[in-house]
């Protein structure tokens, strides 16, 4: 599983309505992780930007506000919006702030916040986002100075944005961190930590860039931090991803998310939160190659330059995907081509298809749904762009893009003006097409009669898009003495083209590097093999095994040839049926034949393999064969793959969720 928690890009709903700014906070925060709990007292300096005489600021419902005063001590009336689970908070002011009038309202409160996925106050750690409303918020991505001195347990350290005041001595609360620049998230991490583990003296210098890499782990002294040190060096430093260069930039990895499995992370200026398996399963070819410079690319987008609104997304997680994969490509191209084919067939795949303008709101769908939009339709988007006006000006209007907005807020129609400005072309059909609408081109080559066999005629045909739809399409044409590239800007329904070849055309094909987003015929293949796969879903749910492997076989014949690179995963699903509706040689043979196949993921494919292994098992237990049954668990063992540990709950397996590896071992311990 790979999951990047949506960073604080957005301002919070009403900040502009009520015309104030934050501009500084001060904060002191005493955290009892045993209890879930946290008292804290915050100072946020604000500025009218007109006359105001009530402040409206959002704070978690859970925390019990004691009380709000001004600058003056002045005690001020307060109340809690009516709504259940709102976190709205109406404060009356002892007398009206003119515009332009800084003045300061200070909180104290306190409470016991229950643990969540993506924020939590645990015995095992601390991560609370600025989602979270820890703290008043009048602008979730507000850019403010801050003073923040947090306070922990003995043998916990704790860390926010800035730079901690007393970096020389030991572990020691409070910790006390300030920001030399204003900054755009107030979010805080702790953790239990050993002191001797302490790394962020280790410097990584190359000018005109310097940072340092911080990493600090739960427990223990290990290595395991280091090739991943040594990785996130190479891609700060990399001008795909910097906007910055001659700027310092420092970064600090902290290990968090406890007890919960995949790539997870969270991003806020200067750290990056991470879940173990991004520790423990770093450098393990084909897992989560993209998810590193998706995150580091965060520091610049969107927390440097943050969004106007929530559906301003595409700027932020889009974006970050793309270039990670930007970054891919230098650095190891065949996982960039690997992510950008899945893009290819699975960004087509939900069905409603939803606008890319929904932004950050697209994380209150499934994540496959989220996925597959602002992630993976998100990253062809971009690279579709790159057609349009080119890569080198899609690099030269992000640089500008940062220059002119870093330190503030800026939208879609801010980037497509920087766009506008670098190309010198009206690009509304663009934006309205791609990221407004949800509308998918249907582009095609067509050949036609040439009287010299070394020139190839022919039309691009696109259909499904506006009259002004113009791209740069590719093509290469193989033939006896080579393959010839060509490519054509396409204008209208139908652009012919021709091509002067060394030999007679063998084959044509269409945009060989999968550069525009577009219909294929993988994508096709694989939404109607997803329909399929679901109603598999729906008939093991009531038992209806024998159908579900019929289902399975009509996917099968939708793709003879595995365009779509789905074989493996059907054909294990088929073998689950199969061994569920008690065909056990059927469901033995149908599983060894997902250990031979392999699917466009990875971890998908050890997936698959690792459980087939598991069912081969059971299937030779069942027959009594003991010694076939242990075979089978030691080569599925002998996998180093971290899709070994990844946890299911099959109905035909054991109460509660159970990885591969677990499940193999069983026979290993007990064969009998």
């Amino acid at each position: 599983m790979l999951l990047t928690l949506p960073v604080s890009g957005a301002r919070a709903a009403g900040a502009d309505a009520q015309k104030v700014r934050a501009e500084k906070y001060e904060i002191e925060v005493r955290f009892e992780p045993e209890k879930s709990f946290l008292h804290a007292k915050a100072t946020v300096t604000l500025r009218a930007e007109q006359k105001v005489e009530t402040v409206e600021v959002e704070l978690n419902p859970r925390l019990n506000i004691l009380e709000v005063t001004d600058a003056q001590q002045r005690k001020l009336k307060f109340r809690r919006s009516g709504r259940l689970g709102s976190p709205r908070l109406q404060v009356w002011l002892a007398e009206a702030a003119a515009a332009g009038q800084e003045f300061k309202l200070t909180f104290e409160y306190e409470g016991t916040l229950l643990p969540g996925a993506l924020d939590y106050i645990t015995k095992d750690g601390i991560l609370l986002r600025d989602d979270s409303r820890w703290y008043p918020v009048v602008d979730l991505s507000a850019f403010t100075q801050n003073d923040i001195s947090i306070y922990v347990p003995p043998g916990w350290f704790a860390l926010t944005s800035g730079n901690w005041s007393e970096p020389g001595i030991k572990f020691s609360s409070p910790f006390h961190w300030q920001t030399k620049q204003s900054v755009s998230s107030r979010s805080i991490v702790g953790l239990r930590v050993d002191a001797r583990c302490h790394q962020a003296d280790a410097i990584f210098a190359s000018p005109p860039l310097s940072f340092h890499v911080g990493l600090y782990r739960w427990v223990g002294c290990t290595e395991l931090g280091m090739p991943l040190r040594a990785t996130v060096s190479r891609i700060i430093q990399s001008n795909v991803v910097a906007m910055d260069g001659p700027r310092s930039r420092s970064i600090t990895l902290v290990q968090g998310f406890p007890g919960q499995q995949g790539a997870i992370g969270y991003s806020a200026p200067g750290f990056l939160v991470v879940s173990e398996d991004v520790i423990k399963y770093h450098g393990y070819p084909g897992w989560a190659p993209e998810f590193l410079p998706h995150e580091i690319a965060h520091q610049w987008f969107p927390l440097e330059v943050t969004l106007a609104r929530p559906e301003d997304g595409w700027l932020a997680e889009s974006l970050a995907e793309y270039l990670a994969w930007r970054y891919l490509q230098e650095k190891e191209p065949e996982q960039a081509r690997r992510i950008v084919q899945r893009a290819m067939r699975d960004a087509l795949a939900p069905e409603p298809l939803r606008p890319l303008a929904l932004g950050l709101q697209l994380f209150r769908k499934p994540w496959e749904v989220n996925y597959a939009t602002l992630y993976q339709r998100g990253l062809l988007v971009w690279r579709t762009l790159e057609t349009v006006i080119d890569r080198e000006r899609v690099d030269r209007a992000l640089r500008e893009y940062y220059k002119r907005f870093a330190g503030r807020s800026a939208s879609i129609a801010d980037f497509r003006k920087i766009c506008e400005e670098v190309s010198g072309r009206d690009l509304g059909w663009f934006f309205e097409y791609f990221i407004n609408g949800t509308q998918i081109p249907e582009i095609s080559l067509r050949r036609l009669p040439s009287d010299a066999p070394n020139v190839l005629l022919g039309e691009i045909v696109v259909k499904n898009v506006p009259a002004d739809f113009q791209v740069r399409v590719e093509m290469s044409a193989q033939t006896e003495k080579g393959a010839v590239k060509h490519s054509v800007a396409s204008r209208g329904a139908v652009t012919p083209f021709s091509m002067n070849l060394p030999a007679a055309a063998t084959q044509l094909t269409l945009d060989p590097d999968l550069r525009l987003l577009r219909w294929t015929e993988a994508a096709r293949r694989n939404r109607d093999q997803e329909k399929l796969l679901a109603q598999v879903r729906e008939l093991e749910d009531t038992g209806e095994f024998r159908q579900a492997v019929e289902v399975c076989q009509q996917a099968m014949k939708l793709d003879p040839d595995d365009v779509a690179d789905n074989q493996q995963q059907i054909r294990f699903v088929m073998g689950r049926m199969l061994y569920r509706a008690g065909k056990l040689s059927e469901a033995r043979r149908e599983l060894g034949s997902v250990l031979e196949l392999a699917s466009l993921d990875a971890m998908d494919t050890d997936f698959y393999r690792a459980w087939s292994h598991v069912f081969r098992a059971r299937i030779a237990k069942r027959n009594g064969w003991m010694a076939e049954a242990a075979k089978e668990a030691q080569a599925g063992l002998a996998s180093k793959s971290p899709a070994m540990d990844s946890k299911v709950a099959w109905r035909e397996l054991p109460a509660g969720e159970k990885s591969a590896r677990e499940a193999l071992q069983e026979f290993v311990r007990a064969p009998g």
